[in-house]
């Protein structure tokens, strides 16, 4: 299980979750209702990453890689 937290701030309204210097050249970047969703349950509890759709799970390890977002191990009983 890994826990993924968010390494930048962010605003999640009307559906979608706007992350500032995530995008290109540091841009806002807006997540569309589909990635704003997988998003918001990566950011809600621990989760296995290998039990997720491809598209989601390498959506979610792209942005660990950019550093938006980071990823750890649950602690053991969450």
């Amino acid at each position: 299980m890994q826990r993924i937290t968010s390494e930048l701030p962010y605003l999640d309204q009307a559906g979608h979750v706007y992350v500032p210097l995530a995008g290109p050249a540091r841009s806002c970047l807006k997540l569309n209702r589909h990635a704003s969703r997988v998003w918001r349950e990566a950011l809600r509890r621990p989760l296995e990453l290998d039990t997720l759709p491809a598209p989601d799970r390498d959506f979610l390890l792209g942005l660990v890689r950019g550093g938006t977002l980071n990823s750890a191990p649950a602690p053991e009983g969450v």
